[in-house]
């Protein structure tokens, strides 16, 4: 560009690609020595018009900001996205919270089965729900005192290698949910529902075997296994469900949209829930995969 025909024009342009943080050196060069140009045509403004003058001292303005301004931390790269991601997700929440409320009513409903089905010694819909693995794992582990089955127990070499799986495992589930939702939201109840049921299965599990059996320390070894880690978890799940009962809301229910155009939308939106499902799960991986097995020491015999 000839900087010597439009020299103003050039200048913005400069500015933003200084704001996008792509000004190589010699375009450095060049925005100082065009804000220095335009600084002294600005001391001779007098001779131009009452709007020129005011175009000029705002280019000036923010040419010296460029030169010599800092962006504030919270406006720079990753912080402006973190904060951005920060205010925005509770908005898109609020604005979706009949589907987070059906997801904690299903997730509720769903521990309340599982409660029961320790209490009425129901084994039939614990095995239709839950695999006759999950099932025979735990009812060995409240039966005997060598293997407790959570995460406590992973030895101190295999708790990098746990601490990923767990992470890995735990978002492909909030992810599914999420890309699950848009047939009808059917799959993303199922694994809601499974969640829950096995949340309440297992917790009565311990507990009641604890309190019956006289084994006080089954329940402390449940709570410090399970606790730590599990009031991040249930609420990533609850996140990622919302997001796939949105997606499938937005697809049955699209109003005055076209179904793909309502999909996309809240799509870009329930992404949101997926991140910050995402961000609480790598943080109860690393507590169960790390920290939680501090504690079986606490509690064993």
């Amino acid at each position: 560009m000839d900087t010597a025909a439009n020299p103003y024009a050039r200048l913005k342009e400069l500015i933003q690609l200084k704001q996008a943080g792509k000004l190589g050196f010699g375009e450095v060069r060049e925005l100082i020595a065009l804000h220095e140009r335009a600084s002294a045509d600005l001391s001779l403004a007098e001779e131009r018009g009452a709007a020129e003058q005011e175009t000029l001292k705002s280019l000036v303005a923010e040419s010296f900001n460029a030169v010599y301004g800092l962006l504030p931390l919270y406006k720079r790269p990753p912080f402006e996205f973190l904060r951005t991601f920060y205010m925005r997700t509770p908005e898109v929440l609020y604005k979706y919270r009949v589907q987070f409320y059906a997801a904690l009513a299903v997730m509720l409903l769903a521990s309340a089965f599982g409660v029961i089905s320790v209490l009425a010694g129901d084994t039939i819909t614990t095995r239709l729900v839950l695999s006759p693995t999950i099932i025979q794992e735990f009812e060995e582990t409240v039966a005997k005192d060598s293997d407790w089955a959570l995460a406590a127990s992973i030895p101190p070499e295999q708790r990098p290698a746990a601490s990923v799986e767990i992470m890995a495992n735990n978002i492909q589930i909030a992810v599914i949910s999420f890309i699950l939702g848009v047939v009808f939201s059917y799959f993303t109840l199922v694994i809601l529902f499974t969640n829950g049921y096995m949340l309440g299965y297992i917790s009565t599990l311990y507990l009641f075997t604890s309190a019956t059996t006289g084994r006080p320390e089954l329940g402390w070894y449940y709570i410090a296994g399970i606790g730590p880690h599990g009031v991040l978890e249930i609420p990533a799940i609850l996140l990622g469900a919302t997001a796939g009962l949105a997606i499938g809301a937005s697809w049955i229910f699209p109003g005055r949209r076209r179904r793909s155009v309502a999909l996309a939308e809240t799509a870009r939106e329930a992404l949101l829930f997926v991140s910050a499902a995402a961000i609480l799960l790598v943080i109860a991986g690393i507590i169960e995969g790390f920290v939680t097995p501090l504690g079986s020491g606490l509690v064993a015999d």
